[in-house]
């Protein structure tokens, strides 16, 4: 999985450096400086892509035999990879699923390269699928700044819930609300930034996720560079349907946070 993915990622920097050349080629010596940036950049991209690909070719990071429903705490990582994306574990470090980007303009692209904070700008499709590639639920984002739209829906394309987050606050305090395909209120989320223990109740003060730091399995911290980590624990006895609910939401407001 990691060796793929630095494999992918010095690709893209291979087509970016060509792309950078061509154009550079077609320009007197005098105007080639602001190309200097860019070449550097992407060669740059190349040797530390390389570097990473050959320490872990021949490691295997297990893959989870459980589905992703089945979990009750969920181990959510960034990959390490120039387009955005959440890998999510077992607490033991098993492999169980990804939330990405699944469909978005292609000149939302070179943003995503270079500036991914600025993901939250931009309306896009998302979508949390299995460690064997298939797509789980998908997710919506249209809106901006003032407030953001998310309309989930499942493996069959069926809508199943509507969250709406307050966008002008979201900088420091989270605060939106998630509603089921009938538009009827679940669940009220508000939570100052992502530090420290919290959780989230519904409406009868049930806790239906509480989010904590925890370690990740010591033998591959080389791998991902930290030990403490975000953890997500969803309540026992809910739902399928308000499960897939909530991963939407914590896969948004997650994916949406990644700093380059």
């Amino acid at each position: 999985m990691l060796a793929e993915m630095y494999k992918k990622r010095e690709k893209l920097a291979y087509l970016l450096l060509g792309g950078t050349l061509v154009v550079a080629q077609s320009t007197e010596w005098i105007e080639l400086l602001p190309f200097l940036i860019p070449i550097g950049l992407s060669i740059a991209v190349v040797l530390i892509s390389r570097a990473h690909y050959k320490k872990v070719k021949d490691i295997q990071i297990p893959r989870s035999e459980k589905q992703l429903l089945e979990l009750k705490d969920i181990v959510i990582k960034k990959d390490a990879a120039l387009i955005p994306r959440l890998l999510l574990f077992e607490k033991s470090g098993q492999y169980v699923g990804s939330v990405e980007i699944a469909k978005t303009s292609w000149w939302v692209y070179p943003f995503l390269f270079f500036a991914s904070s600025l993901i939250s700008l931009f309306p896009m499709n998302y979508q949390l699928v299995s460690n064997e590639g298939a797509s789980q639920i998908t997710f919506r984002k249209t809106g901006w700044l003032k407030q953001s739209k998310i309309e989930i829906f499942n493996s069959s394309q069926e809508k199943i819930g509507t969250y709406m987050q307050e966008e002008l606050k979201a900088l420091f305090n989270i605060k939106g609300v998630l509603y089921d395909e009938e538009e009827e209120e679940l669940l009220s989320i508000k939570a100052s930034g992502f530090s420290g223990s919290f959780s989230w109740n519904d409406q009868q003060g049930r806790r239906l996720a509480y989010f904590y730091n925890g370690i990740f399995p010591h033998e591959y911290t080389h791998l991902f560079r930290d030990t403490h980590n975000d953890i997500v624990e969803l309540a026992d006895g809910t739902a399928d349907k308000d499960k897939l609910r909530l991963l939407a939401v914590i896969g948004f407001i997650f994916f949406t946070r990644i700093k380059q």
